[in-house]
């Protein structure tokens, strides 16, 4: 296969979130945090971690291998939720972007209202229903590295 071919195939969304897993996990651990993949069992979540005060919570991962749109559902889960969003590219070094369960809401809304008036100012009428709720690249940059925003 040519090196061409091969640049322009695209990656599996499986590979991409695996990666994307491990990453986070990876990262967590070298800050002292105990990670467990819930290996698909958990619909909602992919890992539940326990901080270096011994404080649980719940991370959903979404990865990306190009910069894009993070495609997200809001979620309403009782125990502390928090979104780490990876950023997983071919032959360059990976970026987090942390968020808290209300800032995840914040962007999926902030997202929603300026589709909604794309969608508008080209006539076209929205339907909320089958919108794929997303997070713009651009809203999660302001929370590149904030590690700080999850439990110590």
């Amino acid at each position: 296969m040519s090196e061409e071919r091969a640049k322009k195939q695209r990656r599996s969304p499986h590979q991409t979130q695996w990666a994307a897993q491990f990453a986070v996990a990876s990262e967590l651990c070298k800050r002292g945090y105990e990670v467990a993949f819930t290996m698909g069992n958990h619909p909602r979540v992919d890992l539940m971690v326990i901080s270096p005060h011994r404080e649980t919570f719940l991370v959903d991962v979404k990865g990306l291998y190009k910069k894009n749109c993070w495609l997200v559902r809001k979620h309403e889960i009782p125990d502390k939720l928090f979104y780490i969003f990876a950023f997983v590219p071919d032959g360059d070094e990976n970026q987090f972007f942390i968020l808290t369960e209300a800032q995840a809401n914040e962007g999926i809304l902030l997202d929603l209202k300026k589709t909604k008036a794309r969608q508008k100012q080209k006539g076209l009428v929205f339907d909320e229903a089958r919108y794929p709720s997303s997070i713009e690249w651009s809203f999660a940059l302001s929370h590149k590295d904030q590690w700080e925003a999850l439990p110590e």
